[in-house]
């Protein structure tokens, strides 16, 4: 299963994108939020043998790709 999501804004620096999928960080600090939505979406996506990916869209801003397997890998 592919989501992808993306926008036309800023985008997101290639050097903070690793940082944006720790708790608590946050790049725009103007608006209410704790940045801890990405976390859970990574978290939630590695649950399932899946990964969240951050680039730059076709747009030009941000893109978001959440991958997720098939079938879940055997835990052993």
């Amino acid at each position: 299963m592919l989501l992808v999501v993306a926008d036309d804004g800023p985008g997101i620096p290639a050097d903070a994108a690793d940082a944006l999928l720790q708790r608590g960080t946050r790049l725009d600090e103007s608006t209410p939020g704790y940045g801890i939505g990405l976390a859970v979406v990574k978290d939630l996506a590695e649950s399932y043998g899946g990964q969240l990916d951050i680039g730059k869209s076709e747009l030009g801003g941000a893109e978001f790709r959440v991958t997720i397997p098939a079938s879940r890998p055997s835990s052993g």
